[in-house]
């Protein structure tokens, strides 16, 4: 089982994790109403831990054996944590902003496409398994030429 690498100064899945509370606003966070329900789970971690993966019966492919991906260091791996923290995100506001039909709809608009991403043939788990995690690949890239990004229009 291989690891994630990172340097000694800073740590890619707490940057990505901080960058999405950021973006989103994090249900702990100061700029939290008050009068706000709190969320039934406090993280992610606690989210997949203590709902999603008791929730979900799904066979994991092993070897020759068929079923979804899935890597148990799910955490590793960027897309994962950040289709994992918006589906935690989905599921704690529509359970109080739709209590009647909130969960359906999650599971339908929010877990459904999600979960056939990641556990697809082309998804981020695709060369973990149940017993093994395999570090993310990340997409080749080049810097966008000077030129290029002058043509946009907040250039």
């Amino acid at each position: 089982m291989t690891s994630p690498t990172s340097g000694p100064a800073t740590d890619p899945v707490a940057d990505l994790t901080n960058l999405l509370d950021q973006l989103a606003g994090t249900p702990e966070g100061p700029a939290k109403d008050p009068s706000a329900p709190e969320p039934v789970f406090s993280n992610v971690d606690q989210f997949v831990a203590g709902y999603l993966v008791l929730v979900l019966e799904r066979r994991v492919a092993s070897g020759p054996t068929p079923g979804i991906n899935w890597c148990p260091r799910w955490w590793a791996h960027p897309e994962a944590l950040s289709r994992l923290y918006a589906l935690w995100r989905a599921w704690e506001a529509l359970r109080v902003n739709d209590p009647q039909t909130g969960i359906s709809i999650w599971w339908r608009d929010h877990l459904d496409p999600h979960l056939a991403v990641l556990a697809g043939d082309a998804g981020p788990f695709v060369r973990c398994g149940p017993d093994k995690h395999r570090d993310p690949e990340p997409l080749p890239v080049e810097p966008a030429p000077a030129e290029v990004l002058a043509q946009l229009p907040d250039a």
